[in-house]
C-alpha cells in the first residue's frame, strides 16, 4: 500500500537509510540464493567452489560481488539509521532504536558466518581469533567457542554449523525483524520515493561490483604468518584491545565487551544528552582510524 505522506521526507537524505538496508537485504538474500546453487560446504572444496563461481559461473564474479559489498552498505546503511534515530529524537524511538540494534547485531553475525564459508586466509584466521577472543569470556567462554566450532578446532564440522548458520538460522532471524518491523512500526505502507531509493542503491551496488570485483585472499594455510585485523567495524575495538593488551593482558577482553554492551544500550538511558553520544561517535571514529594504520 503506498503512503503519498511520505514522499517529501525523503527528500532529505537521512531518511534513505531504512530503505539503502532494505535495498540491501534483497541484493544478500538474491544473491546467496545464487551462489548456494554452486557452493559446497566442506573444507576441500569450499574455496575452489569460490573460485569456480568467480571464474566460470556466468555473472559468478558479480553475484560475488554484488554479495560483498551489499553486506558492507547493509552495516553502513544501519549504523546510518541508528544515528538519525538517536540525534532527531523521533517518535517510537526507542522501538526503531531496537530493531536496528538487532538488525545491526545479525548483519555482523552474518559476517562472521560467512567468513569462514570462503575458506580462504582472511576468512579462516579471523574466525580462529575471534573465536580465541570468546574463550577468554569467564565462566562460559569454553563452552561457547566449543558450541560454536563444535569443538576444540576450526574442522568441516565448524564449517557445516557456519554453513547452516549463514544460509538458515540467521535468514530466518531475520525475516522475522523485518516483517515486524514492516507490520509494526512502518504500519503496511511504503511511498514511490521508497521504490525509487531502492532501485537506485541496487543500480550503486551494481556500479561498485563492476569497479572493485570481490577478490579472495590465498587458500587456508594453517601457520599464521601475518597480521589479522578485525572487520572495519570492530576497528575501535581493536584499538582498545591492543592498547589495553600492553597495560594488562588478561583485560583484552573483558574491557571491549563491557564497552560494546554499554554504547549498544546507551539509548534506553533516557537523559543521556545528544553531545555526550556525538562525543562518544567521534572517539570511535579516532580509535577505528587508529587501529587502521596500526
Amino acid at each position: 500500500m503506498f503512503s503519498w505522506d511520505r514522499e517529501r521526507r525523503y527528500a532529505n537524505p537521512l531518511y534513505w537509510s531504512s530503505v539503502v538496508a532494505a535495498a540491501s537485504l534483497l541484493v544478500l538474500f538474491i544473491t546467496g540464493i545464487f551462489l548456494a546453487f554452486w557452493y559446497h560446504p566442506s573444507p576441500e572444496r569450499a574455496y575452489k567452489s569460490i573460485e569456480f563461481i568467480s571464474s566460470y559461473v556466468y555473472f559468478g564474479r558479480l553475484l560475488l560481488s554484488l554479495h560483498h559489498w551489499a553486506t558492507h552498505l547493509l552495516i553502513i546503511s544501519t549504523i546510518i539509521h541508528m544515528l538519525r534515530v538517536y540525534v532527531m529524537r523521533e517518535e517510537e524511538v526507542r522501538r526503531i532504536w531496537n530493531l536496528a540494534t538487532s538488525l545491526l547485531i545479525i548483519s555482523i553475525f552474518f559476517i562472521y558466518t560467512g567468513y569462514l564459508l570462503r575458506w580462504d586466509n582472511l576468512g579462516y584466521w579471523s574466525v580462529e581469533v575471534t573465536s580465541s577472543i570468546i574463550g577468554y569470556i569467564p565462566i562460559m567462554g569454553e563452552f561457547l567457542r566449543k558450541l560454536i566450532l563444535g569443538g576444540e578446532q576450526i574442522t568441516s564440522l565448524s564449517l557445516i554449523r557456519f554453513y547452516f548458520m549463514h544460509v538458515a538460522l540467521l535468514p530466518l532471524i531475520l525475516v522475522c525483524l523485518v516483517l515486524y518491523h514492516y507490520y509494526s512500526v512502518r504500519k503496511k505502507t511504503f511511498s514511490w520515493g521508497e521504490v525509487g531509493i531502492g532501485m537506485f542503491t541496487i543500480g550503486v551496488l551494481l556500479c561498485i561490483s563492476v569497479i572493485e570485483p570481490f577478490h579472495l585472499s590465498s587458500e587456508v594455510s594453517y601457520e599464521l604468518d601475518f597480521q589479522i585485523k578485525p572487520f572495519w567495524l570492530f576497528l575501535w575495538l581493536y584499538t582498545i584491545e591492543r592498547l589495553i593488551g600492553i597495560i594488562n593482558p588478561s583485560l583484552n577482553f573483558m574491557v571491549p565487551l563491557s564497552l560494546i554492551m554499554v554504547l549498544t544500550f546507551v539509548y534506553s538511558m533516557p537523559r543521556i544528552k545528544k553531545k555526550n553520544g556525538i562525543a562518544v561517535l567521534i572517539i570511535i571514529l579516532v580509535l577505528s582510524i587508529i587501529g587502521t594504520f596500526w
